[in-house]
């Protein structure tokens, strides 16, 4: 066989290269709903570009038209398989049962089958002429059927766009994105052999779907490079929720209920399919107290009562929606029975008396976020159950083995204690953390041990007798314990110690949340990177200082200063050793300033330190042993030692500087004068 090379084929064999590795790609992704498919659709375009290849270098009619024949197994594949891998995708493929999937099948199959017989009845081509300019092309006759498949081939890849469209309304938008890069690529070949059909073709005779599959091909690699084609997919959202243990309840901006699942009709009697289009504070009795108990939370942790028979707990989760304007939507409550998980013993019917007195509790410790508020609180609602001449919490951190006693209350007063290692001295704390249950020494002759000073412990005059010990856990990890003590011995009855403990678990919540709400506020005026103060925590913190020394009349300096030339450890060798620069160089500057002084990260690799009680030569003095700590030896890097040195521009607050604002900016100035001269000086602001 004699084969002519020409660059259509050298285009053509490239697209099936490309057509191929992308298939490669495909078969290390081993969950992709219709992955199968679209391997598929990629073997059909490697083959339909090769066939067509070969079709253009042959010499010869017969050759030509033979290749021609070949070339159909992909193309009448390709829309069938594209339409199963789409509702494969969008997981609507219930539809394809074996009768159905056979259905698909029928006209690209009689297809092939007259493409290979076509000489007997001329029902794919009736005519094959050879192009006047350029006699490697074969300008074909369409027959009949050649139109039907034609047809047929563009109804699947519409099909299959409108299967993806139509899930696209449902999904996120980076489904939506994946779709929209699907419903491209599928266009393209279409394109092109619409282009054909209607002889708009380059070079007459010349069909140019083959070509265009190396666009959509760079279209489909997009999407799986960029938009994460095959690494996220999407899943049958609704099967899903309806299919959910959990109840799940969508409320619209206005708290009306926009949808829910059968589990959370299962949980509250009151919601039905009835409930949809309602406000939710008609339908759910507890909605009131919680906003009240929320009032302004973007997110509610808590857990209600449901009072019937049996009883039930629920665990309550509900979070904000915002669509991708971050524009508030609505909410998402979920809401799961942990019913057996409190209440799993036969004592349910006994206890609900005393579980509404632990929902009442939990209205007051739950209603804020500030730590010692809470405690206190939670003294006050434990001494309503039992008489307390002591009460603390601990808290526990167990990376550490270090309890922390932010509130300690002994005889009317209220103090802070001290952090303990428990490893060392474990004492009664370190006995309840480790056992993981309730500690209730009854009579205690020896003196029990508590989380205050030797001294203060010899400075007692009545010893406590009666000791109790308290867990508090969260999600089944301890996070501390809470303790009550009193001076006389078989103070307190089993009914009020299994009260308390039931107290413990709302607590446990509570403190919990406060805790990661005051972690929260911790990580928004934190620089990530260094580990000390950024823009809006020096802000922050740096406001009251200059409120502070104007009120007061104090001295307050400030000193603004960045690295010499640091472009160059982020260009010459990597951001990543430029970040490590930035870290030594915070390193050195904290074992310097003293533990008042406030140093933040004001943008990039500038500084600023502020110094409160010091006056201007003293903060100039400062700002030279920077220079020479920062300059005096190399730092470490991967790339090996570096030199490192910076300008400061020192500011001190008079009666014109108004605000912070104001004294850094006269600082950043003066820094701008010490870079003009010579790197590494310092320079005073005027």
């Amino acid at each position: 066989m004699t084969l002519l090379y020409t660059p259509y084929v050298g285009i053509l064999l490239l697209n099936g290269l490309v057509c191929a590795l992308i298939g490669y790609i495909l078969l290390s992704h081993r969950n992709v709903p219709g992955k199968t498919a679209l391997i598929l659709i990629m073997a059909a375009a490697v083959e339909v570009s090769l066939a067509s290849a070969l079709e253009i270098a042959s010499v010869g009619i017969p050759a030509k038209v033979f290749w021609a024949k070949i070339e159909y197994l992909g193309n009448q594949s390709g829309p069938v398989l594209f339409l199963i891998f789409a509702l494969r995708y969008t997981h609507q493929d219930d539809i394809l049962t074996a009768r159905n999937h056979l259905l698909l099948w029928v006209i690209p199959l009689v297809t092939m089958l007259l493409a290979a017989t076509n000489d007997w009845h001329r029902l794919i081509w009736t005519t094959f002429t050879p192009n006047p300019v350029n006699s490697s092309i074969l300008i074909y006759g369409h027959g009949t059927w050649y139109w039907v498949c034609t047809v047929y081939g563009y109804l699947s890849i519409l099909a299959g766009c409108a299967a993806l469209i139509r899930a696209a309304i449902r999904f996120p938008q980076i489904f939506r994105r994946q779709i929209g890069i699907l419903c491209a690529a599928a266009f393209v070949p279409g394109l092109g052999n619409l282009i054909y059909l209607t002889g708009f073709s380059p070079v007459v005779g010349l069909d140019t779907a083959p070509v265009s599959f190396s666009l959509a091909m760079i279209i489909l690699s997009m999407g799986i490079f960029r938009f994460k084609l095959l690494d996220i997919v999407p899943i049958a959202r609704g099967s899903l929720i309806e299919h959910m243990l959990d109840g799940v309840v969508v409320l619209d901006a206005r708290d009306r209920i926009a949808d829910l699942n059968p589990a959370a009709q299962n949980l509250i009697g009151t919601l039905s399919s009835k409930s949809i289009g309602q406000p939710v504070a008609t339908v759910l009795f507890f909605w009131a107290d919680l906003i009240k108990r929320f009032p302004n939370a973007g997110e509610i942790k808590t857990e209600i009562l449901l009072e019937g028979d049996p009883h039930r707990f629920i665990d309550l989760h509900i979070s904000s929606l915002f669509d991708r304007r971050q524009h508030y939507t609505g909410r998402l409550m979920v809401l799961q029975d942990i019913t057996e998980q409190r209440l799993a013993d036969a004592e349910l019917t006994r206890n609900i008396e005393e579980l509404k007195i632990i929902n009442q509790i939990s209205l007051v410790i739950t209603s804020g976020l500030d730590l010692e508020r809470i405690l206190k609180e939670l003294k006050e609602q434990c001494t309503q159950v039992a008489p307390i001449d002591v009460f603390y919490v601990a808290l526990y951190d167990p990376a550490t083995s270090i309890v922390n006693i932010p509130l300690y209350y002994k005889d009317g007063q209220f103090s802070p204690g001290p952090l303990r290692d428990i490893r060392d001295r474990p004492g009664l704390i370190g006995s309840v953390i480790k056992a993981g249950r309730t500690l209730y020494l009854h009579n205690e002759t020896e003196p029990i041990t508590r989380p205050i000073s030797q001294q203060q412990a010899f400075e007692q005059e009545r010893p406590m007798k009666s000791y109790v010990g308290i867990p508090l856990t969260v999600r089944d990890k301890i996070i501390g314990i809470m303790s009550i003590q009193n001076h006389r011995p078989n103070a307190y009855a089993d009914e009020q110690i299994h009260l308390l403990e039931r107290i413990a678990i709302q607590a446990a919540i509570a403190i919990e949340n406060a805790r990661l709400y005051a972690e929260e506020q911790r990580l928004a005026i934190v620089d990530e990177l260094t580990g000390v103060y950024n823009y809006r925590g020096l802000f922050e913190l740096g406001g009251r200082e200059v409120e502070r020394a104007h009120r007061f009349g104090r001295s307050l300096a400030a000193l603004f200063f960045d690295i010499d030339n640091f472009r160059i450890f982020n260009n010459t060798f990597s951001h990543a050793t430029g970040n490590v620069v930035l870290q030594a160089v915070v390193k050195r500057c904290q074992a310097l300033l003293r533990s008042v002084d406030i140093l933040a990260r004001y943008g990039g690799d500038e500084f600023v330190a502020l110094l409160p009680e010091t006056d201007l030569a003293s903060a100039e003095m400062v700002a030279h042993r920077l220079i020479e700590e920062i300059a005096a030896t190399p730092f470490t890097t991967p790339h090996g030692d570096l030199d490192v040195t910076v300008s400061i521009g020192v500011a001190f607050l008079t009666d014109d500087t108004l605000d912070l604002a104001a004294l850094v900016d006269r600082a950043n100035h003066a820094e701008h004068e010490a870079k003009r001269g010579q790197k590494s000086v310092v320079a005073i602001a005027k």
